[in-house]
């Protein structure tokens, strides 16, 4: 397994083929990659097997989005890995005495995975789950 903090929008395109999400153009990929605050993938023998971003203001709010693993890795902990890896590159970014607010918007069912992964749910506050960084 080798992580890298970076992909090309064609091995973006192709995750997301394997789950069977939206076709978009390579354009719009490639734009959304130089959008993203932090960018991390998961590869196995030189093959992108999980992918997550997240997206937001550098400083005060990120979220999670994009978050996928080939359904043949699925439940065998990528999916924990990508988010691990990028909470703590927002949080090593950060400056001293900074507080942070990452969210997702978990697809149905995805919140326990989430949760597992460190974030709170708190239903009667919000429909996503979040996680405070502070440095």
């Amino acid at each position: 397994m080798k992580i890298n903090y970076s992909i090309t929008a064609e091995e973006f395109l192709k995750l997301r083929k394997s789950v069977n999400w939206k076709d978009v153009n390579l354009a719009e990929l490639k734009i959304a990659l130089d959008n993203s605050m932090y960018v991390v993938g998961v590869y196995e023998n030189d093959t992108l097997v999980a992918m997550g971003r997240i997206v937001g203001d550098k400083v005060f709010k990120g979220m999670f989005t994009d978050i996928i693993v080939k359904p043949e890795y699925q439940n065998k902990g990528y999916g924990k890995i990508v988010v691990t890896e990028l909470l703590k590159l927002a949080q090593e970014n950060m400056q001293t005495g900074d507080l942070m607010c990452i969210e997702a918007a978990p697809t149905k069912g995805n919140i326990p995975f989430y949760v597992k992964c460190g974030m709170k749910h708190k239903p009667e506050n919000q429909e996503g789950v979040y996680i405070w960084l502070k440095k």
